[in-house]
């Protein structure tokens, strides 16, 4: 490929002024919501390493490298040694160690340390071997390179892949923004609360607690409208709704994201029309067989949720074996989409109205996610959250691990609460946390409290 495409895409080396004229740059300084994701500290440091950036597309990596890269250039680093290449149109490796060869050919300050910043790894095949070369032939030696992906279908596994060679650096995830996030943004506040706090305090100051966090109820009720991507929260802030354009948007890369690995926009569009149904519900991969034409055996359909999983667009949740402390993955399954903004798009494309109830149950799963040790596999969510079922059919909505403790949380949000809603809690667990729509109290080691104060100590 003609150097001059990495070029264009370097004014600063020309330039070091240049950085405010990028476009991500202008967006993110003219944006009333100026999100700085909290694993924007550790990367300041640029330690040497392979930093592994992963998410959902249009959640705002590609933001992050320029602001990352804006930094550099702030702090006097040679505009020469920052190199920033995108790569939708680089199709093997091939072309990608060419292109960094010629990098650090034309480049040769080779006492320097480097700043890679390769956006969209996921999009070359065989990445992985054009980054162990580069490595051990010592271009990478003093360098700090971040990779970004959209996909951990292609990711996976990409400390394996790389064994010995990431020095500092490590696997981040980049999840929608959270409410407590959404509130530290709009109003400058700290939050010193932590979930596990909840079963040591009393009835009395669980209320207090309350009573401060009641302030920020309308602001739930602009984050339900908007979910967590910094896209969707600035076109929500600006036009007072999320325009058609971002919907398209969200709506394009959730069928791409599907034909860039060869399915099927046909069997993927049954699939979206069953969704409304399904999320937050048992369900078997079986019992959508026959319900979609296209499909050659249930692990069609296994094979496309896994998809989605890996792409960072649902979440896939299996039943938890409390006595045996482990899962069971041939039980049934429950879905949730990974953001608001892509239940949206299923609403659009299925003119299906979800509802609230339902996506205060997913708001609740995108914050658990925190809580799980393989979220750069992707979402399929062997390690947490999970979610249990009796026999008899009494279900427990979510389980996270907090601390080597297994602790069950209901959602009931709904006007009063009655000792049936948390009865399975505390009869199977002898604890859980209880959402809720107003009610707050503490009993038989149940706290319940609404969910706009479990949101802001999650």
């Amino acid at each position: 490929m003609d150097f001059s495409y990495v070029y264009s895409q370097n004014p600063w080396w020309e330039d070091s002024k240049s950085i405010y004229l990028d476009m991500h740059i202008r967006k993110f300084e003219k944006s009333k919501f100026k999100y700085i994701p909290c694993f924007m500290k550790n990367l300041k440091n640029y330690k040497n390493g392979i930093y592994i950036l992963k998410g959902p597309r249009q959640i705002g990596k590609t933001t992050v490298l320029k602001l990352l890269i804006k930094d550099l250039i702030e702090k006097n680093v040679n505009p020469s040694n920052i190199l920033y290449v995108t790569l939708d149109l680089i199709s093997n490796e091939n072309d990608l160690t060419q292109i960094l060869i010629d990098y650090f050919s034309i480049k040769n300050n080779i006492k320097e340390k480097k700043y890679l910043f390769l956006d969209e790894i996921s999009s070359v095949n065989n990445w992985q071997k054009s980054i162990k070369y580069l490595y051990d032939t010592g271009r990478l030696e003093n360098a700090f390179v971040v990779l970004t992906g959209s996909s951990s279908y292609d990711l996976k596994k990409s400390s394996e892949r790389l064994p010995g060679r990431r020095e500092f650096g490590k696997d981040i995830v980049y999840l929608p923004v959270s409410f407590k996030e959404y509130i530290t943004q709009n109003h400058k506040i700290d939050f010193q609360y932590k979930l596990e706090d909840l079963f040591e305090i009393s009835e009395k100051e669980l209320k207090t607690l309350n009573l401060k966090l009641t302030r920020f109820k309308e602001d739930f009720k602009t984050y339900i409208n908007t979910g967590g991507f910094p896209k969707v929260i600035n076109d929500f802030f600006e036009n007072n709704s999320i325009s058609e354009e971002t919907l398209n948007t969200y709506t394009n890369y959730l069928y791409g994201d599907i034909e860039r690995f060869n399915r099927s926009r046909l069997i993927l569009n049954q699939l979206l029309f069953k969704i409304p149904d399904l999320i937050g519900q048992r369900f078997s991969w079986n019992s959508l067989y026959n319900e979609i034409e296209g499909t050659g055996s249930k692990n069609t359909i296994e094979d496309y949720f896994t998809l989605l999983s890996m792409n960072f667009l649902f979440g896939i949740l299996f039943f938890y074996d409390f006595p045996k402390k482990t899962i069971k993955p041939k039980k049934q399954k429950k879905i949730y989409p990974i953001d608001l903004i892509i239940t949206f798009v299923i609403e659009k494309i299925t003119n299906t109205q979800i509802k609230l109830p339902v996506k205060i149950e997913q708001i609740v799963f995108t914050h658990l996610l925190k809580y799980s040790k393989d979220l750069p596999e992707g979402l399929m969510l062997y390690n947490g959250p999970y979610f249990w079922y009796s026999q008899k059919g009494k279900e427990i909505d979510f389980l996270i691990n907090l601390k080597s403790d297994i602790i069950p949380i209901e959602v009931k949000f709904q006007n009063n609460i009655s000792p049936s809603d948390y009865l399975t809690m505390k009869k199977v667990f002898q604890k859980g946390i209880l959402i809720t729509k107003n009610s707050v109290f503490k009993k038989d080691n149940i706290v319940a409290l609404p969910i706009e104060s479990f949101l802001l100590i999650t």
